[in-house]
């Protein structure tokens, strides 16, 4: 007696299953290259910002002898967002000494040499030597901190 099988299997062919197997690896490949080198980076903006001192001077005066001092920078951003200074700081024998920022303070994307300037007056810190190092650091509106160097004249 002969059992026959009524019931047939069906499956895709080898070939076809070949073809949809490269095709989901070179789809995964392209989709890692992408985000390994860069690709997609257009999908994502960030405010690249940098300031770099072009004079910071000590000037004496005002009332009970207070001191000033100021720093003017040119800041730029190159990056894709646009941002703005909102605060500055400048530090004397490491101690911050507070600071108004004044001058431009919007900084648009793949801006360059935009001026801002910090000036701090207060009588609570020792008068940094001319030469020294000038350190401070502005803050964005995005919440980052832009740190900046330079030389008291």
């Amino acid at each position: 007696m002969k059992i026959v099988n009524s019931r047939k299997r069906k499956a895709i062919s080898p070939v076809l299953a070949t073809v949809i197997l490269i095709a989901i690896t070179l789809i995964a490949a392209i989709a890692i290259a992408g985000f390994v080198f860069g690709l997609f980076g257009s999908f994502t903006s960030s405010a690249q910002v940098t300031a770099t001192v072009t004079q910071c001077t000590i000037a004496n005066g005002g009332a009970a002898g207070a001191q000033s001092l100021k720093c003017i920078l040119s800041v730029s951003n190159s990056g894709t967002s646009n941002t703005a200074v909102t605060a500055c700081s400048i530090q004397v024998a490491g101690v911050p000494a507070g600071g108004a920022e004044t001058g431009t303070t919007a900084l648009t994307a793949g801006s360059s040499g935009s001026a801002s300037t910090c000036t701090t007056s207060a009588a609570t810190y020792t008068e940094p030597a001319i030469g020294s190092q000038a350190v401070g650091s502005l803050t964005l509106s995005n919440g980052a901190t832009v740190p900046f160097s330079g030389v008291w004249s």
